[in-house]
């Protein structure tokens, strides 16, 4: 009785783990080592699937670090979708759906201790990258160039949430208690994570304005766009934006007062009012 209990628990398990209509395979399998070479820089290492001589890599993992919010659309349909990119695995078929377009994966998907995998060449396809070395050897298999697809970038301060989407690039402010959002107009042009950094940062004045300080960064040039804007008492006062900003720019003086830097000039604003003080060239 006691063994036919634990039968049943095994059997409850993995029909947790695996959906209905996946197919467990249980042909010889071994893993390989994986090395990512991302296009914005970043190098990952990871073990991966080698069966039947595909190389595999994990739908799910992968997509996360590429910044694609993973999911089942039914039992049999796994997705990896946002506003950038949109790939669509089929259980038990060779063929898959890139951006629309169906794609012949060469093998099918293969379900392996709870996780997803689908061959590598056709991941890194999709993801705008290639398989350049595969050591039967070492066991060793690297794949470059892949993209990274974030679209969403979050900051947060005393119970609001800063949220910037890479398709319209302004600023969404969420109350995080009442769930209210406003809306500030930006126009941050080319939020591509593999050629841009983004940074939201908060400072807080000697008399309690708060300044967001967003830096859009070229990794290439160094340059960044600086937005910068100051609330008091949770209400937009003053907005700038200057684009091409080349080197460091303190906005907040020692003094408490707070410079605000755009195209043409730089504006000293005073500390607790947010009034101008002084008008600067640039």
């Amino acid at each position: 009785m006691k063994y036919l209990k634990k039968v049943v628990v095994v059997a409850l398990v993995m029909s947790v783990l695996l959906p209905l209509g996946a197919q467990k395979s249980e042909a010889a399998k071994k893993y390989v080592d994986l090395e990512i070479q991302w296009a914005d820089g970043r190098i990952n290492h990871v073990e991966t699937l080698h069966k039947d001589g595909v190389t595999y890599g994990s739908l799910f993992s992968l997509g996360i670090k590429a910044g694609l919010p993973w999911g089942m659309d039914d039992d049999n349909t796994a997705v990896l979708k946002n506003s950038q990119k949109h790939i669509v695995v089929h259980l038990g078929s060779k063929i898959a759906e890139v951006d629309g377009q169906k794609v012949d994966m060469g093998s099918e998907p293969v379900w392996y201790i709870s996780n997803l995998y689908v061959p590598i060449s056709f991941l890194a396809t999709a993801m705008d990258g290639e398989v350049t070395h595969q050591d039967t050897k070492t066991n060793k298999v690297t794949v470059t160039g892949l993209s990274s697809y974030t679209d969403t970038f979050y900051g947060s301060n005393m119970g609001y949430i800063y949220m910037i989407r890479a398709a319209k690039g302004d600023l969404e402010i969420t109350n995080a208690v009442t769930g209210k959002k406003s809306l500030i107009p930006l126009g941050i042009k080319d939020m591509n994570v593999n050629t841009h950094d983004l940074k939201i940062n908060f400072k807080r004045s000697p008399q309690n304005l708060l300044i967001v300080i967003i830096e859009h960064t070229n990794r290439e040039t160094e340059d960044y766009d600086l937005y910068t804007l100051v609330f008091k008492n949770k209400g937009l006062v003053r907005k700038s934006i200057a684009h091409g900003v080349t080197g460091q720019h303190e906005i907040l003086n020692e003094d408490g007062t707070i410079e605000l830097i755009d195209d043409n000039c730089i504006r000293i604003i005073e500390d607790g009012s947010g009034k101008v003080l002084e008008v600067l060239p640039r």
